[in-house]
This record gives C-alpha cells, structure tokens and sequence, in this order.
C-alpha cells in the first residue's frame, strides 16, 4: 500500500502549490468534494461525541492521547475507530454512500484527492488553525480548486541515511551533489560492501519516492500552473530516470530485496545507505541498539541535483465530513491537534514529525541533532500532485523506471511516461 507511515506510504502531498491555504478561497459549494457550507468555528468548548477514523500507529494512539482535549472540553467525548490502511476507501465510498459517516477522519494525504472526487468531504472553514504556521507544501496539498478539504496534522520526509562508520573508514564524506552521491556509494563498493546504496523498485516498493523528487531537483514539475494538466518536462525526467538507473546498471544498488533485506544490509554492512523517513532511527534501534545508532549511523539532508535537493514530503491531513453529525466538536478536536504544544505531544507518543513549522524552534527539537536535519530537509521538499489519476500514474512510472533499472532507455521510458499522462488526465 502507499497510504500507511510505517509501511514507507502515506505520501501525496502536492508538488505544486495550487493554492496557498492562507488564500485558498473557501466556497459554499465545495467544489468537487460536497455541499457544505463554509462556517467559523468559535472558541467555545467542544461538546456532544465526536467520531473519528483514523488509521495505523495514529489510530492506536489517538483515543487514550485526546484524553487531554476531553479535560478541557468535559462536555465532549472523542470515539477513535481504527480502520485498516486497505480499506479506507471502501470503507468511506460506503459510509458517503449510505450516510452513516463518522464526523472526522485521518487523510492519508495520498488519499486527499480520491476521497474529495467521491465526495462527502466539508471545506474546512475559516479560523480552525493559523495557516501561517503550516509546512507551506503540506498546505498547499489540501487545497482542490480553491478549497481546502483538510487540516495538516503531521508531516515526513526523507533523508539520507549512512554508516558513518564504513564511511569514515572508507574515507568518504556525506555527499551533497548527484555527482559525489555516485561517488559515495562507489566508495563503499570500493572499500567491499556488496551495493553502496539501497533504492526502492517498482510498485510495491513505490519508488517514485526518490525519482519524483530526483525529476524535482533536476528541475521538473508535474503539473501545469494551473494545476489542471500534468506537464512533464521531458528532459528533466529523462535526467532523473537516467540518474536513478545508474545506480542499478552501475551495480551500486541490488535490483532486488530491497524493501525485505533493507535493514538487516544495512547492519551487516553490505548495503551501507538508504534514503528513508525519521521512523528508521527507531526500527534501526530495536534491531541493534540506540548507543549502536548513535555511534554508527549518520542522517543528512538528500544530495541535490541541479535545481535543488527537493525529498519526497507525506504525511496525513485531518478532515471532516459533510453530513457529520458533530462538525462544531470535530473541528475543534482538529484545532486542538494542530496546536504547537500538542503536536510536540504528539511527536512524544509517535515520532511523527509536526506539521506546525514552529514546533521545531522548540525544545526538545532544537537539541536534537536528526531533527535538526529533517527541519532542514522540510525546507526543500516535493510530493506528488493532489489528482486522483496520480495512483495509476505513478504505479506507470515504477513500471517505466523498473525498465531503465534493468538498462532500458530513459529516453523511451519518459516518452511513455508523457504519452501515459495525456491519457490519463488528472481524473478530476
């Protein structure tokens, strides 16, 4: 699946700004997504039971961590329902269909766009949270023809991580262009690891987390400026496809196991790097040992190509539904989770990153020298476009690269990638 946190997924979050949130030009008639009106939320305090779906680790945490909010709102209760990642859809186009709908519901942001084309979601209103505060790409993602369908909750990048160990050994210094990337993982074969860097293949292993943003740096974007027909830039994307080839015919990459060897290469040291999300430290952690990460295991910002050294942003968004019984109580259920102090909260309980940018001027964050670099990478991040058709085109893409992978041609690949996108549309 490309929707769940600890399964490398829940990423779309739009690589153009549609709109900034802060101008997103709410409507009463919710564009493609519902009838609802527009309102403002006010400061009173929540009341009556407040329902919602939410999804993975979040699903598990959420019920027992709103115990705070129920404290301050005494007159309201929260119901979390875990739904499995699988059947979210489903399980929304029916409860749409049959009007049984909770009042809120975890986004997975790649999920934003189907689920505002079936309907059923409610713009969000005016004054839930201070857009100012937003990761600006994470905002933007939730802005479908001039209004807003969700509240940002949380947010994840990737970056590079190595054995700093091996490197040091090795001689080698953390890259910072394509160039010294390929040089790096080079170096580790050199010095007698097997592969030099680990890199997602296919579809199952959604590698379009590293050559969209690979398109990204080489300066590409998806779509049009007004965001209502993809735009490939062609020899952006033969670059990327021909960069992220390289490593598989170079033999720097294995053309296999990745997503089922990855950590255990990693710790015996014949894979020595991958790019991934902040939940590595913990898995790298409970496979070894913290003082083992600690004194082995770099993480830095994703070597840049020409235009930028863009990663790949997901996260998941909070919304609420039109026909929603309690929108006043999930609304500020929302407002309260997207609050400074309980996204730190949050992080405690998760590890998933705030998507309040100022969270991270805060303790413990400003001492911690892995969120340093993964605040850094926030700053340059890219994540797909907020379509519907984006799922069968990526899925296209990992087909096309796979291709290039085994020594295809870049140059037919991204013909057949632009061809696959005129077909296709956005699905709107």
């Amino acid at each position: 699946m490309k929707m769940g946190r600890k399964t490398i997924a829940i990423g779309a979050i739009g690589i153009v700004g549609l709109l900034a949130l802060s101008g997103c030009g709410r409507t009463d008639d919710a564009g493609t997504g519902g009838n609802a009106e527009a309102t403002t939320i006010d400061d009173s305090p929540a009341t009556g039971e407040i329902n919602i779906w939410a999804m993975g680790e979040e699903g598990e945490n959420l019920g027992d961590f709103s115990a705070a909010f129920t404290e301050a709102n005494p007159d309201a209760t929260v119901t979390v329902t875990t739904i499995p990642w699988a059947d979210v859809m489903t399980k929304y186009q029916t409860a749409v269909a049959a009007g049984t709908v909770p009042d809120a519901i975890m986004i997975g942001s790649s999920l934003l766009p189907s689920m505002v084309a079936a309907g059923g979601l409610a713009p969000v209103p005016d004054g839930v949270v201070d857009e100012s505060t937003l990761n600006e790409t994470a905002a933007d993602s939730t802005v479908v023809d001039g209004v807003s369908y969700g509240v940002p909750w949380y947010v994840e990048t990737r970056v590079l991580y190595y054995r700093s160990d091996l490197a040091e050994a090795a001689g080698l210094s953390a890259p910072t262009t394509w160039d010294e990337f390929t040089d790096f993982a080079k170096g580790f074969t050199t010095a007698g690891a097997q592969y030099g860097i680990q890199l997602p293949m296919g579809d199952a292993e959604d590698s379009t987390q590293v050559i969209l943003p690979y398109y990204a740096q080489a300066g590409g974007e998806v779509l049009n400026d007004a965001g209502d027909a993809y735009a490939w830039d062609h020899d952006a994307l033969v670059q990327a496809l021909e960069y992220y080839g390289s490593f598989f015919t170079e033999g720097l990459a294995p053309l296999s196991g990745y997503g089922d060897s990855q950590t255990a290469a990693f710790v015996d040291g014949s894979n020595p790097a991958f790019i991934s999300g902040p939940w590595m430290v913990s898995v790298l952690a409970d496979m070894q040992d913290a003082d083992w990460v600690e004194q082995n295991v770099a993480t830095v910002p994703v070597p840049a190509g020409a235009d930028n050294n863009d990663s790949y942003l997901g996260g998941a968004h909070l919304g609420v539904f039109s026909d929603a019984k309690n929108a006043d109580g999930a609304w500020k259920l929302i407002r309260w989770l997207s609050e400074a102090q309980t996204q730190a909260d949050w992080f405690d309980v998760t590890s998933a990153l705030p998507s309040v940018s100022s969270v991270f001027d805060e303790e413990p964050f400003t001492s911690n020298p892995r969120i340093e670099v993964l605040n850094e990478q926030l700053q340059n991040t890219v994540a797909p476009p907020s379509v519907p058709s984006w799922d069968a085109m990526s899925a296209f893409i990992e087909t096309e690269a796979e291709k290039v992978a085994n020594g295809s041609s870049a140059e037919d690949a991204a013909t057949a990638i632009e061809s696959k996108a005129e077909s296709l549309g956005t699905g709107w």
